[in-house]
């Protein structure tokens, strides 16, 4: 077996061994408690107690980060009516990778050429296909951890979410197909999502977390090389997504412009989005 091959499918079974102990659940798994009413079968509260606590408890701050990020998407849309407009000039300044018949033959070139790096990038590009394994690079360059650093988690979890809307609402005004519904030589590395092409929500939301994480994790003297680790990742997610047969460049490049345009859009003064960038900056 070629030595090629061989890697390959090293790097396939570890990965499928390996997935179903990864992953980044937002908050502790449910589990089975003693069901209430058998216990009040079984002992009778005396009269004189009183059911409710007191003092009255407070609700912890940081409930669950995942749904908690819908807060700051609905405070996104609230504060920038025009967004939509914004970033579809953003993303349409790119250009999509079917603006004419010579970009698109250039585009389907550029993916078949990069799918030369899928053996060394195998279990990489499967590991990031979903979200959390993305996200996950993220919090293992900077060591962050939900439960020691929960505005900062949060605060990763919110550029997610934002940039999944956006992502989601210019895929639907472009409704550009996937490369290999182009061109049957191109092959995904798996099945691509049901979704159209362009601006790939990988680019997009990561260059959004990397531009959180640089307001936040990336300040300071001697920070420098975090800012430029950052935005490597945030490049590399992207260019991973090309290598597995599964977005254009173009898709990458808008990607990331349209994050770039959307982030100054969340980060205003004064807003919930702003004082959490701050709460994270005390973490890091």
């Amino acid at each position: 077996m070629p030595a090629s091959n061989m890697n390959m499918n090293m790097n396939m079974n570890m990965n499928m061994n390996m997935a179903a102990g990864i992953g980044l659940p937002s908050v502790a798994p449910t589990q089975v408690r003693f069901n209430t009413s058998d216990y009040r079968k079984l002992v009778q509260n005396p009269k004189q107690w009183n059911l409710a606590v007191n003092p009255a408890p407070v609700f912890p701050v940081n409930w669950d980060p995942d749904l908690r990020s819908y807060v700051y998407l609905n405070e996104f849309l609230i504060n920038n009516p025009g967004w939509f407009a914004v970033l579809q000039a953003a993303a349409t300044a790119v250009g999509p990778p079917t603006a004419s018949a010579a970009t698109l033959e250039a585009e389907l070139a550029a993916v078949l050429n990069a799918s030369t790096d899928r053996d060394d990038r195998f279990a990489e590009i499967l590991h990031q296909h979903d979200a959390e394994g993305a996200i996950s690079y993220f919090l293992g360059m900077l060591m962050i951890d939900p439960a020691r650093h929960p505005r900062t988690y949060l605060l990763v979890r919110t550029a997610r979410r934002i940039g999944e809307l956006v992502t989601m609402t210019l895929k639907n005004s472009s409704m550009v197909p996937r490369p290999s519904q182009f061109c049957p030589a191109i092959v995904p590395m798996v099945d691509p999502p049901v979704t159209p092409s362009f601006p790939a929500g990988h680019a997009l939301e990561a260059t959004l977390i990397a531009l959180a994480l640089k307001a936040t994790w990336g300040q300071g003297p001697g920070r420098q090389s975090r800012r430029d680790l950052l935005d490597y990742l945030a490049a590399r997610l992207g260019d991973n997504r090309v290598i597995a047969g599964l977005h254009f460049p173009l898709d990458i490049a808008a990607g990331a412009a349209v994050a770039v345009h959307c982030y100054p859009l969340m980060d205003t003064a004064g807003s919930l989005f702003h004082q959490l960038v701050l709460d994270a900056q005390a973490e890091s």
